[in-house]
């Protein structure tokens, strides 16, 4: 057999439909396939889901992998499809979508299964799919209500009514004692409709009427409406035997009309006990064991789907549409408030908690059918934010914006641009914005936010606070650092006053304020703060902890900046193995601390180390991310030390380029990088295309960052090389001490990066003092048998070169 995921319970009471999946199985063959609503029945009814399971059941064993996709809802796919990641044994990226794009590949590969089958259930917008969509030697099934299904998308195949023979066959087979000449009356008066001879022969089984009396019963029924058809004649029929058997059951029915179309289970509707509910309805609800059974009334009535455990309702769109139908608009009302509340009752809260997630992932789903947007209780909203957070925080960036837009939309209109749950939507909308890539839009609605919320609620008001934090990460992704310190100074000051030092968004906030300060290259102050934020979190957090990890490798990155190498691998040394996954974020920050810190200490891991980190970031983040691209620079510099110029220069190539696309041609992290190609071209000799690409870097560093800056001093020391490898000694002598004396006012004179410089400006002055004097002081720093005293003693001139903080 297969791996089954997903996949609903065959029906043992399947009958016919030989030459529709006979069809099936030979246009699968040929692509995807999607399965409609004959012209006959556009509204569905007609058994495409049936007819899709027992198409899986019966050609099972032509598979290894069978993988069922509940496709209403783009979330809930998207769902679905990392449970199939994780049984293709695929790492999940931060970002939901690369790991959907992984699953699509490695279905098209084959790897690790050749021969698969994927079932995308009741997906009506083929645009939303269509992207996730494999090719290969495996199979495609959808299904689908959409008559307009794109023919270059899938091959269709119209599912209409039963043969005649075969709706009395279920009809008998559901009803022994019913005979041939009933069967063929009862079938002629539901049209050979599945969906309405299931309802039938449901209806007859638990109410013990006679085909006579159903019949008499359907006709009178269809008399009486205005557009009567099967399905709907059926269904009436079904839910008044059902009202009269059990008014608790058929009131929980009634529920269901604002659910969506996931399985439903029994402890959300459990979830509605505390809550006033109708007196027939409450005592039913209030009881587990009562609860079940009428879930299990609803079932054998046919009004819904239970699974064979009692454990989920699923309620077909078709009950859904005629249930909504049939309410008075006080009765909509009432219902659609009770099924909000229930919601809301649900909502574990704190959605960033992974413990939380599949109760969010069960809640989801009906959010949309109970328009909990336009709830006016504040609770409710408060369970779409969490939502929209639940999203962020499990990669779904795309589900996380579509939910905070429609939010941010109707809430404007509903409550005001000014109200605290509009303008906090707006600020989680715009971190998913911020998310998929689109900063600018991020960049603009945020500032929007902060204006209003600080007018609105004041600048001490935790989701002012929030929102400053995300503009104060705006503004380092544009390059703004200083400015970023400025915002964030003022946020660790109000955090520390209104919540207290060790709070834990206080102690972030003091995190960012210390990035900052590592990306002006203060590295001193970045230690100060990162050491106090260290030991607050040990005092509360366990080691281990991603937050106590995190602090460690801002910490690590500290100990480098200020030239303390052996320091910066000692605090890696402290993390301990396997607490977070290697993937994680703070994992990968510290993996290239620790390749940064082995390589100026020339110590064999260095390069390998590099490499796992760049593979690891391009998995967890991709190509064209931030941090991918500090890696590669830093990789780079390993290929360099090991004497590898040609794979450095291509590293450094494609990651300048991708650096001018990501962040703009005047990012100071644009710059750098291209200051570090201009390295290794100068190193292979070419100081007349290394002093071009230095020199317009420099320009820009110094307007962005400024003169004293690392990043500048780093490619002021190359432009100086390049100079005198052009023989432009003068120029190049006073660039190289004033290089100098800048790196001995930032970082001080025993610094490994001021002896470089120190170095450069002395190896061509004549004062064979001064030469000593640098060569014992680099000594002292590398440790003797360091490579780089070789280059010194050859009389070589040495570089400076920057590894990227994170942004």
């Amino acid at each position: 057999m297969p791996i089954l995921g997903g996949l609903p319970p065959r029906n043992p009471g399947f009958v016919g439909r030989e030459d529709l999946l006979s069809r099936l199985h030979g246009l699968l063959t040929a692509g995807p396939v999607v399965l409609l609503p004959g012209e006959e029945h556009p509204l569905g009814g007609t058994g495409r889901t049936q007819l899709a399971v027992e198409y899986v059941y019966r050609y099972a064993e032509m598979y290894d992998l069978v993988w069922w996709i509940p496709s209403e809802q783009s979330a809930g796919a998207r769902q679905a499809l990392i449970g199939l990641a994780q049984e293709l044994a695929l790492p999940e990226a931060g970002d939901i979508n690369r790991t959907l794009a992984a699953v699509r590949d490695a279905l098209s590969r084959g790897e690790p299964y050749r021969n698969w089958l994927v079932v995308f259930e009741d997906a009506n917008r083929s645009e939303e799919i269509k992207s996730y969509l494999p090719s290969g030697a495996g199979h495609v099934l959808i299904t689908s209500r959409n008559p307009r299904w794109p023919a270059e998308v899938a091959q269709s195949l119209p599912v209409g009514a039963f043969e005649r023979a075969d709706s009395v066959d279920l009809l008998r087979r559901r009803g022994p004692e019913v005979g041939p000449a009933d069967a063929e009356r009862l079938a002629e008066r539901l049209e050979d409709v599945p969906m309405a001879l299931d309802l039938a022969a449901s209806t007859r089984s638990m109410t013990g009427w006679s085909v006579r009396e159903y019949v008499e019963r359907f006709d009178a029924r269809n008399a009486e409406l205005t557009y009567p058809n099967p399905i709907r004649v059926a269904w009436e029929l079904a839910a008044d035997a059902l009202r009269a058997d059990s008014p608790a059951a058929y009131q929980l029915l009634e529920l269901g009309a604002f659910l969506g179309s996931a399985p439903v289970s029994w402890r959300l509707l459990w979830g509605a006990r505390m809550l006033p509910l109708p007196a027939e309805l409450a005592p039913a609800v209030r009881i587990e064991r009562r609860l079940k059974a009428a879930l299990r009334l609803i079932g054998r009535y046919g009004l819904a789907e239970l699974d064979p455990p009692g454990e989920h309702l699923l309620v077909h769109p078709l009950s859904r549409s005629l249930l909504g139908q049939s309410l008075s608009s006080e009765r909509h009302a009432a219902l659609q408030a009770t099924v909000r509340a229930m919601l809301a009752a649900a909502d574990p809260g704190d959605p960033d908690d992974p413990v939380g997630r599949p109760r969010y992932a069960e809640l989801t789903p009906h959010l949309v059918h109970s328009d909990v947007l336009g709830a006016e209780s504040e609770e409710i909203r408060q369970l779409v934010i969490n939502c929209v957070r639940f999203h962020y925080a499990a990669g779904d960036y795309d589900s996380s914006r579509d939910l905070a837009a429609a939010a941010v939309a109707r809430w404007r209109d509903s409550l005001g641009e000014h109200d605290e749950q509009t303008l906090l939507a707006s600020f989680h909308l715009a971190n998913a914005l911020r998310a998929l890539g689109r900063t600018a839009e991020a960049r603009v609605l945020n500032e929007q936010t902060l204006r209003s919320q600080r007018a609105a609620l004041g600048g001490d008001d935790e989701t002012t606070l929030a929102t400053a934090n995300s503009v104060g990460a705006d503004l380092r992704i544009r390059g703004h650092f200083g400015q970023a310190r400025q915002l964030d100074n003022d946020n660790m000051l109000r955090y520390r006053r209104v919540l207290g030092d060790g709070f834990p968004t206080a102690l972030r906030c003091a995190n960012n304020l210390a990035a900052d300060l590592r990306l002006l290259g203060d590295f001193r102050g970045a230690r100060a703060l990162d050491e106090q934020v260290l030991r607050q979190r040990q005092a509360t957090l366990a080691e281990g902890h991603p937050e106590i990890i995190s602090s460690r490798a801002g910490l690590a990155f500290d100990l480098f900046g200020l030239g303390d190498y052996a320091g910066a691998t000692d605090v890696l040394a402290a993390i301990r193995a396997g607490a977070i996954p290697d993937d994680h974020p703070f994992a990968l920050w510290a993996a290239r601390v620790a390749a940064m810190a082995a390589r100026r200490r020339c110590l064999p891991d260095a390069r390998e180390t590099a490499e796992t980190t760049v593979e690891l970031c391009r998995r967890r983040f991709g190509d064209l991310h931030v941090e991918t691209l500090a890696a590669i620079v830093t990789l780079a510099h390993a290929a360099t030390a090991a004497g590898d110029l040609g794979h450095a220069q291509d590293l450094l190539e494609r990651a300048v380029v991708r650096y001018h696309s990501l962040l703009g041609d005047d990012h100071p992290f644009t710059l750098s990088a291209s200051a570090a190609l201009a390295g290794v071209v100068r190193a292979g000799g070419g100081h007349v295309e290394a002093r071009r690409i230095d020199q317009e870097a420099l320009h820009g560093l110094r307007r962005s960052v400024g003169a004293d800056h690392p990043f500048t001093l780093a490619c002021a020391n190359g432009y100086a090389t390049d100079l005198f490898g052009l023989g432009e000694r003068q120029e190049a002598q006073q660039i190289a001490a004033d290089t100098w004396q800048r790196s001995h006012l930032l970082r001080g004179a025993e610094h490994p990066d001021t002896l470089a410089c120190a170095w450069n400006a002395v190896l061509d002055g004549g004062d064979e003092e001064a030469r000593l004097q640098v060569t014992a002081a680099l000594a002292k720093a590398y440790g003797e048998g360091h490579p780089l005293l070789a280059r010194v003693a050859a009389g070589e001139r040495l570089e400076t070169e920057v590894d990227l903080p994170p942004l």
